[in-house]
């Protein structure tokens, strides 16, 4: 379906409503679409579902992107099993309670009537996203507006990148737990282990400012490139304005003539039926 904001009037549809107004062209979808989109969402993994999240609120997490990608492997630490994309209802209560947003059961079950939008008493990320951030299945799959090539490619590399960083934080982790295995057993093996364990925490405190510096860095180019995208739209808008009056002030000038004309074609015959009386 179709919303077209360039006419004021209402037509109804064979499974939706078009809504007509002045000035864009907005996609709503039926709620048969709605569904089919979700269900599909549903079936794909936490890190894909985080970015159908942020490519339709691209606008309002740009330069943040990691916010939530790190949610989503927060989310997957509660998954019971390896590969799930939904958490029960024990692991749901223990994710909220560990994020402070949940406090007695009834608060839980309360949430869960919001969160479970299918209703089959489990949470997948998309349903936790949309929750959380007050969004609607309506707002998700339609397509965003405003977002540029540039912020659009801004994104994916930040996808891209976090991918690897984590996949290089998995072997890490995996290492520095080998190491403190090793450094338990004591001797000359067990110091150099710890050794090598303290260098790499204190190599972890550097890298994380490292990323919050390059973090701000992107929002600032992210925050940059809707600035321009925005000043864009408003240089274009300004043009379509000042074309419309051009072409209504053409209108009149012509109108203008035209009357001119048949006034001077009225006073001509005039002046020869004068001639005649």
């Amino acid at each position: 379906c179709i919303r077209d904001r360039r006419y004021q009037r209402r037509v109804r549809g064979s499974s939706c409503l078009f809504v007509f107004r002045l000035g864009e062209v907005e996609m709503v979808l039926s709620g048969e679409e709605l569904l089919k989109q979700y269900l599909e969402t549903v079936k794909l993994s936490v890190e894909e579902q985080a970015s159908i999240f942020l490519r339709a609120f691209i606008l309002q997490f740009q330069g943040n992107f990691e916010e939530i990608l790190e949610l989503s492997q927060e989310f997957l630490k509660f998954a019971p099993a390896e590969g799930r994309k939904e958490l029960d209802e024990v692991s749901a209560h223990l994710f909220l309670e560990k994020r402070g947003e949940t406090a007695t059961i009834k608060e839980f079950r309360d949430q869960m009537k919001e969160i479970d939008l299918d209703k089959d008493r489990k949470v997948t990320f998309i349903e936790y996203l949309l929750f959380h951030y007050h969004k609607s299945l309506q707002q998700l799959f339609t397509p965003p507006t405003g977002a540029s090539p540039e912020l659009m490619a801004l994104l994916e590399k930040a996808i891209a990148d976090f991918q690897q960083t984590l996949e290089a934080r998995k072997a890490r982790e995996a290492k520095m737990k080998h190491l403190e295995e090793i450094a338990k057993q004591g001797g000359v093996k067990g110091k150099a282990a710890q050794n090598e364990l303290e260098q790499m925490q204190k190599q972890d405190q550097l890298e994380q400012n490292k990323r919050e510096i390059s973090s701000a860095a992107a929002k600032r180019k992210a925050q940059k490139l809707v600035e321009d995208s925005d000043y864009a739209a408003k240089q274009r808008e300004a043009a379509l304005k000042a074309e419309q009056e051009r072409i209504e002030q053409e209108r009149l000038r012509k109108e203008e003539e035209e009357r001119k004309k048949k006034e001077e074609s009225r006073n001509k015959l005039k002046a020869k039926a004068a001639m005649f009386q």
